[in-house]
């Protein structure tokens, strides 16, 4: 989940549904939570980095499709496999690079969506999760 103030000083939240891969409008109560002290809920202050990394960390996870996105999130996973077999290190910056990329692509396609137009790719979750 983000939290940004709104124009009035209100804290406006957004929460990423895993079976979309799009941000969605947060509720009063899951706002709350997060801004509560002694909450239960596990939640951190990150700084933008960590937030695009835990994001498209989450979607590459739990989603599946075609398209320019996949073959990122494929990019990404060949990295860290190379880097388990021990054939390569793991980049940080290309990781995060490519991280990037993926964050706005999903941010230009909620845009295009938004404004009424086809879809560009097509997504499903990942089975049962």
């Amino acid at each position: 989940m983000r939290l940004t103030e709104s124009g009035s000083g209100m804290p406006v939240g957004e929460k990423l549904n895993i079976r979309t891969g799009f941000f969605e409008s947060a509720s009063f109560e899951d706002i709350g939570k997060v801004l509560r002290s002694g909450s239960d809920m596990d939640f951190a202050e990150m700084s933008r980095e960590e937030f695009i990394r835990e994001t498209e960390d989450a979607r590459s996870y739990y989603l599946r499709g075609e398209g320019p996105i996949f073959e990122i999130y494929a990019r990404i996973n060949a990295i860290y496999d190379n880097a388990e077999t021990g054939e390569r290190t793991i980049d940080a910056e290309q990781v995060l690079a490519l991280c990037r990329r993926t964050f706005r692509m999903w941010g230009a396609e909620a845009a295009r969506r938004a404004a009424g137009q086809s879809p560009a790719f097509q997504c499903a979750p990942v089975g049962g999760r």
